[in-house]
């Protein structure tokens, strides 16, 4: 579910708002919850508000003109792949603009979604959805991938809008019909799959990393937020696999308040689950085993098998390996490329 903002100021304008907050919460369907701003009972000013939950909200509706939205979030924008939605709607409901983060953000999906609410025309102007071209940073959004460098979604895109064909060139499988743009021939600009990021088989590459690799951690109690992270990053980059390829951090239940674990996930904005001794005992699969780790965990193995459940009984691209007080273990999920 995504959480949205909505922001009016005339008296027909709140009303427009109330009127698609109600609609949201009554179906659920649409995928959004919507909080209208009222500076009476929140006690600040619109801009206050705007500040305070720019970085918490999925998007923001502003129900004005345009050159008021844009004036208010102007201060606030950092980039492209962090900014949210932000859509302007008039007071009359009549149309329905994504103004920031249509393709990333989601804001094109989000002024759709509360035009047909209420019957407003949706008005797009990014270039690659009014020529009827193929997106990529649409593409990797809906396949769950990271664009490692969101500059290079110009150079693709610009690219794509010239006519010129935009190589791919994957480590997966690829399912469905490639898009007319792109090509598996030779290229001078071209989109790179990999958990890697590092390939360049293109002059101008985008490289593209799916999120479907598993970390599961084991540490000492008390080991240091910077050792936990140094010991993790130095994995990654050893084995050759993004930190962006990374969806969960998984362990056993009693890690959930380990302050190492806690930081780096919060840092790297990567959700951490737990699990029980005994659902990590019935994961299927050999590990190894250590008799130490389950007199204190109750499980003979740890990042291993949380590695694994967490990637939905995924493949383990590494085994445990230790060092400086922590353990880590990777797995992948099946995916394809899928067009």
């Amino acid at each position: 579910m995504k959480h949205i903002g909505i922001i009016a100021f005339t008296q027909r304008g709140k009303n427009l708002a109330e009127d698609i907050a109600r609609r949201l919460f009554r179906e659920p369907e649409h995928g959004y919850e919507a909080e209208v701003f009222d500076s009476e009972n929140m006690g600040c000013t619109a801009t206050e508000y705007l500040g305070e939950n720019f970085c918490k909200r999925d998007g923001f509706l502003f129900i004005c003109a345009a050159g008021i939205a844009v004036r208010m979030i102007a201060p606030l924008l950092k980039s492209k792949d962090v900014d949210p939605a932000v859509v302007v709607m008039d007071e009359l409901g009549r149309y329905s603009i994504p103004v920031l983060s249509g393709h990333l953000g989601g804001a094109n999906e989000m002024a759709e979604t509360v035009a047909r609410l209420v019957g407003a025309e949706i008005v797009l102007t990014t270039a690659t959805d009014i020529n009827g071209k193929f997106a990529v940073d649409v593409w990797a959004k809906r396949a769950g991938c990271a664009i490692l460098d969101v500059k290079k979604i110009k150079t693709v895109s610009s690219a794509v809008l010239r006519g010129e064909k935009v190589g791919i060139s994957s480590s997966f499988a690829c399912e469905g019909v490639l898009p007319q743009e792109l090509t598996t021939e030779p290229a001078e600009t071209g989109i790179c799959i990999s958990l890697s990021g590092r390939h360049q088989p293109f002059l101008n590459t985008m490289n593209v990393v799916p999120r479907i690799v598993s970390l599961g951690v084991g540490c000492r109690r008390g080991v240091s937020a910077g050792q936990f992270e140094d010991f993790i990053l130095a994995q990654l980059s050893q084995h050759d696999i993004a930190l962006e390829a990374v969806e969960k951090i998984a362990s056993v239940d009693l890690k959930k308040d380990e302050g190492c674990i806690i930081a780096f996930s919060e840092k790297y904005r990567i959700p951490f689950v737990t699990y029980t001794p005994a659902e990590l005992s019935a994961v299927p699969g050999q590990y190894a085993a250590s008799r130490l780790v389950k007199e204190v965990t109750g499980v003979d193995n740890v990042c291993e098998r949380s590695a694994v459940l967490a990637s939905r009984n995924g493949r383990k691209l590494l085994s445990k390996t230790s060092g400086d007080g922590c353990t880590c273990a990777l797995a992948v999920r099946d995916w394809k490329c899928k067009f």
